[in-house]
């Protein structure tokens, strides 16, 4: 199959601006497109809650900025928005916080305003003692879904000892306590001027934006920049069984170490989880899935700061986990002595490069992604250059990947169920 192209007629041209204060401004102008996506991505998320009684916080602090600001309250802020049609949300990660909005092209100095003055928020108290109850009940109803408690069960005992390991949403006991004063420090330390970035891809002109925002925003001061981010990786094999006798699946997720966001080796890492574990052609879908033995089987890549990791999902029934189990472990081993054949690179290259090339039609794609190869690699990149790099994956690059980072080496197995460890052939 020959690669996707990308027509040379779309000049979509690339931006960087930095302002006094330190605030970084990026942009890709997409002709083609009517619309604008925008955003403001600040890096800060769960891993910089290095304090207990913050964790939570970052979350918390992204549901208060929705909340009201010095020229706003929150009825006033989604009138704003809806008065544009603007789609807009935001999401917390453990490394990022984003808050971001979709619009046509001529309500671009309206959103900017708006976003903006939302990322100085007023931070009220009686506002913070009623969006507490909301962040409770949030961490009530995760507790009763089972692929979500499994895998922040497996990023605890993955990343034991360190920030990474932080659930998103704090604990009850330190958004309890937690104090309106805490979140303000919080918010005066991470979100400062140079922690944050503004993206932007789709219908504008550059000179307008730069104006519009450096009106906006370049009265802000400045603050912490970045984090210290410390390589981290089991050194031993681990594993965490919960059992929970009332659920009728059996979750088995598997983390082995891998490449961090910064790795020259990251698109070798990419394809070799492909071949493992994406979907329709991979390993686990053919040798697992597809006999029946489990609902799903798959393989990702999740790396982070200066860290990463191979996962492999299961869910199956109990009557088939052990085996399931032991197939997964198989093909792991397999991966990691065999490496990928040519022609299981072909495809997966092909499937990420169509992936990119789909991605790039969409401005909203696009601005996430100059604000995370920002953050990764202090540049912007265009899909050409994107396409070029999965291309010059070699199958020497992939076996040295797998050489640096074993796939069945120092694995952390999180089971998730109603099997105990020894059904599972695990320690207790």
């Amino acid at each position: 199959m020959a690669a996707p192209q990308v027509s040379p007629s779309r000049a979509d041209q690339f931006y960087t601006h930095r302002l006094a204060n330190g605030l970084q401004l990026l942009g890709q102008r997409m002709p083609d497109l009517e619309s604008v996506s925008l955003c403001f991505y600040a890096r800060t998320g769960a891993r910089d809650e290095a304090d207990p009684a913050l964790y939570g916080v970052s979350h918390f602090l992204e549901h208060m900025v929705f909340k009201g600001t010095a020229r706003r309250d929150t009825e006033q802020i989604t009138l704003d928005f809806n008065l544009m049609g603007a789609e807009f949300n935001a999401f917390t990660s453990v490394e990022q916080t984003v808050f971001y909005a979709r619009i046509l092209h001529e309500y671009l100095p309206k959103a900017v305003d708006l976003l903006s003055d939302m990322m100085r928020p007023r931070l009220d108290a009686d506002d913070f003692s009623m969006e507490r109850n909301v962040i409770l009940e949030e961490i009530a109803r995760s507790e009763d879904v089972p692929t979500g408690q499994a895998y922040r069960r497996l990023m605890q005992t993955f990343y034991a000892n360190s920030p990474l390991g932080h659930d998103v949403l704090g604990t009850k006991d330190s958004i309890r306590e937690m104090s309106v004063e805490q979140m303000r420090a919080y918010h005066a330390r991470r979100y400062g001027a140079n922690n944050l970035i503004f993206a932007i891809a789709g219908a504008f002109e550059w000179d307008n934006v730069v104006a519009l925002v450096e009106q906006a925003c370049g009265g802000w001061s400045d603050g912490e920049a970045g984090r210290q981010a410390a390589t981290h990786a089991p050194d031993r094999p681990l594993s965490n069984v919960v059992v929970k006798p009332q659920l009728q699946q059996q979750l088995i997720l598997v983390g082995s170490p891998s490449v961090s966001v910064q790795d020259d080796d990251l698109y070798a890492a990419q394809l070799a989880a492909m071949v493992l574990g994406d979907g329709a052609g991979s390993h686990l879908y053919w040798n697992i899935y597809q006999k029946g033995l489990a609902e799903s089987a798959s393989a990702s890549l999740s790396p982070f700061d200066s860290t990463g990791m191979l996962l492999t999902f299961l869910s199956t029934t109990p009557e088939h986990a052990p085996a399931v189990l032991e197939l997964a472990q198989a093909e792991l081993k397999g991966l990691q002595a065999d490496g990928v054949q040519e022609d299981e690179l072909r495809r997966a290259k092909d499937k990420l490069i169509s992936r990119t090339v789909l991605d790039g039609d969409s401005a909203f794609s696009r601005m996430q992604d100059l604000a995370y190869t920002w953050v990764a690699e202090g540049t912007v990149r265009s899909i050409q250059d994107e396409m070029a790099r999965i291309e010059q994956v070699t199958l020497a690059d992939v076996r040295r990947t797998l050489d640096r980072f074993p796939a069945n080496a120092n694995q952390t197995i999180m089971a998730y169920g109603p099997l105990e460890a020894a059904a599972l052939g695990l320690p207790a």
